[in-house]
């Protein structure tokens, strides 16, 4: 079983300032890791954007159930335990934002995951995903990809309120207000105990302003608070189906995240920006363990993990080349105390560590006519650590106004967490940075009423950390080979009726023969929209997740199992009652189909919801 471990080191925000459903040609992403606003089609790398309206019709009430209905993306949730897998990469190689900001926590036991449950559905404006290796613009963590979560719309005016009770008494409230340059949030969730046995509390505030102190100039800030829990059968417990009289694990946490980027226009071929990031988590887990406990004892941790981050970039345009160098320094500070029960006595597993990160790129895109290139090259510099020195090339051929080729291939690695490196049980100073290469061959077709894309990427990983019982400590021994296909096809069949699917295939070889679990080798979506009147539009949208592997410690000895494949129908209706108000209905699970995303964790059963909306401008 893997115990995957990741640090955090990303270079900028990247913003996608696009409509997923409404698409047109001058629409363009800013990565501002490399700074230049890119049009799509000249994007070397996959990308996918779930708009406003698209997460308002995904029944759920966390980003976990968003990112669920993203191409590539499986999720599986055990108990406080989350994984994401993207591509079938391991859960701490993408790095996770919300507005810009890297939210990976290094301290836990995962290595560098976020806990996305955490976080409200209604909190949500867009969701980002930019596929394949990105150390090259964003250094450590970069390998599978990078995830954005964003939470205001720039020049948003006015107030929103929305209150609901979604399936199974999940209750969500926010209220945005935007006025002038400056916007507000709060959102809440709380979702009661569920019928596997999982509940979650949040709470969240979270302010945004956009200035010009200057001619030619623009200044953004970003501040952030959430306070969480969660109540959780302890994963590999066997959940409530197999363990329902187990205490279940409690855990708290608190988050901080707070930004400043200021851009200025020197003159027509020349920008520069510089950016302040400050991060700061405090989180405790309380578990009763897994009888006998040998392999899962009673724990107890209080982890409290911070950062901040300075960078300054320049950005230089000479007809049609653009060329973007900087620099990025982060400084990050973890500790952790608590204790494991062992035979009766409590171990204790305190520990701190510090780390600083200086770091150094450029990158240039050239264009000419129907082609466009790409390339950029970064060097890290971690104590403790030799230096990292990371690459990407690719290019994109626009052979008509519908159709564009893209390729690319680049390298990432991730440093090793802190967790890995300092815990007194399995920790081990001397682990190596992870690495990896990804390569990425697509093609994207468009008319007006059609869009179909297909891509065909591969990587290879080396180094992973794995828990070796023998040593009993994590140690770099893993080499993962993979590579796998992505199809994304939609069509305006009517002026009322619009479908639209996805199917992935991932195959992997690992050359120790590890246990990957929660990675289907097949997954798919489709999902039909159908406008009944002006004023009500319907979206019905089928899961399909492949069979999968998963392991368990409820029996008192570690075992393996094979979850069966399953599908699932939601449906979300939506009525605009008027210009201010909108009522959205939600039915989870319509066909109540039976299945388990984990060893005796089942998925949600049958349930209803509401959620009424109302906003002025």
């Amino acid at each position: 079983m893997r115990i995957a471990t990741s640090a955090t080191v990303c270079l900028f925000l990247y913003c996608v300032g696009i409509n997923a459903n409404e698409k047109e040609d001058s629409e363009v992403i800013e990565i501002y890791g490399n700074f230049q606003p890119s049009a799509v089609s000249q994007m070397v790398s996959p990308v996918f954007v779930l708009s406003a309206q698209d997460i308002r019709s995904i029944v759920g009430s966390t980003a976990l159930d968003v990112l669920a209905q993203v191409p590539s993306v499986t999720i599986k949730k055990s108990g406080a335990v989350q994984e994401i897998f993207l591509r079938g990469a391991e859960t701490n190689f993408v790095i996770v934002q919300i507005d810009g900001v890297q939210v990976n926590n290094p301290l836990d036991t995962r290595g560098g995951s976020f806990d996305l449950a955490s976080i409200s559905k209604s909190a949500l404006q867009r969701v980002e995903v930019i596929k394949g290796a990105q150390s090259s613009i964003y250094g450590s963590d970069a390998i599978a990809g990078v995830i954005n979560l964003v939470t205001f719309t720039p020049g948003d005016i006015g107030t929103e309120l929305s209150v609901g009770v979604l399936p199974k008494g999940q209750k969500v409230a926010s209220v945005n207000v935007g006025a002038d340059n400056l916007q507000g949030r709060f959102s809440y969730l709380d979702t009661d105990r569920q019928p596997n046995g999982d509940q979650q509390e949040s709470l969240e505030f979270a302010l945004q302003g956009d200035f010009v102190l200057m001619d030619n100039s623009s200044t953004r800030l970003n501040a952030r608070y959430s306070d969480y829990k969660q109540w959780a059968y302890a994963d590999q417990s066997g959940g409530i189906v197999y363990a329902p009289t187990n205490p279940r694990d409690e855990k708290r946490g608190e988050l901080v995240t707070a930004s400043v980027r200021h851009t200025h226009e020197i003159n027509s071929w020349y920008e520069l920006a510089a950016q302040a990031e400050l991060y700061h988590i405090d989180d405790q887990l309380v578990s009763a363990g897994i009888a006998p406990y040998t392999n899962a004892p009673p724990t107890e941790s209080q982890n409290q993990y911070d950062y901040y981050k300075l960078r300054w970039l320049n950005m230089m345009s000479l007809n049609s080349v653009q060329v973007t160098a900087g620099v990025d320094y982060k400084s990050e500070e973890g500790g952790a105390s608590g204790f494991v029960s062992l035979f009766g006595t409590d171990i204790p597993t305190d520990f701190g560590i510090e780390r600083d990160t200086l770091a150094g790129f450029i990158d240039a895109q050239w264009s000419y006519e129907a082609l466009t290139l790409f390339s950029g090259l970064r060097h890290d510099d971690a104590e403790g650590f030799a230096s990292e020195n990371t690459w990407k090339v690719g290019g994109v051929y626009q052979l008509s106004k519908q159709i564009r080729f893209f390729a690319n291939i680049g390298s990432a690695f991730k440093l090793p967490s802190l967790y890995a490196l300092s815990n007194n049980m399995i920790g081990n100073p001397d682990l190596k940075p992870e690495q990896a290469t990804n390569k990425d061959i697509g093609i994207e077709w468009q008319s007006d009423s059609s869009e179909l894309n297909a891509s065909i990427f591969f990587y290879h990983y080396k180094n992973l950390v794995d828990f070796d019982g023998q040593t009993f400590s994590l140690v770099n021994r893993s080499n993962i080979e993979g590579s796998g296909v992505e199809l994304f096809a939609s069509h305006q069949l009517s002026e009322d009726i619009a479908v639209e699917g996805d199917i992935t295939y991932v195959n992997l070889d690992t050359e120790s023969g590890e246990i990957l679990t929660g990675r289907p080798e097949w997954q798919g979506r489709l999902a039909v929209n159908y406008q009944v009147t002006d004023n009500i539009k319907t979206i019905a949208r089928l899961n399909y997740v492949g069979a999968t592997e998963s392991t368990s410690l409820y029996s008192g000895e570690f075992e393996q199992s094979d979850l069966a494949a399953f599908n699932k129908v939601d449906v979300t209706t939506t009525w605009d009652i008027s210009n201010q108000h909108t009522l959205d209905f939600y039915v989870q699970n319509i066909f109540d189909k039976n299945y388990q995303v984990a060893v005796g964790v089942p998925g949600p059963e049958l349930g209803v919801g509401l959620q009424l909306s109302w906003h002025t401008n």
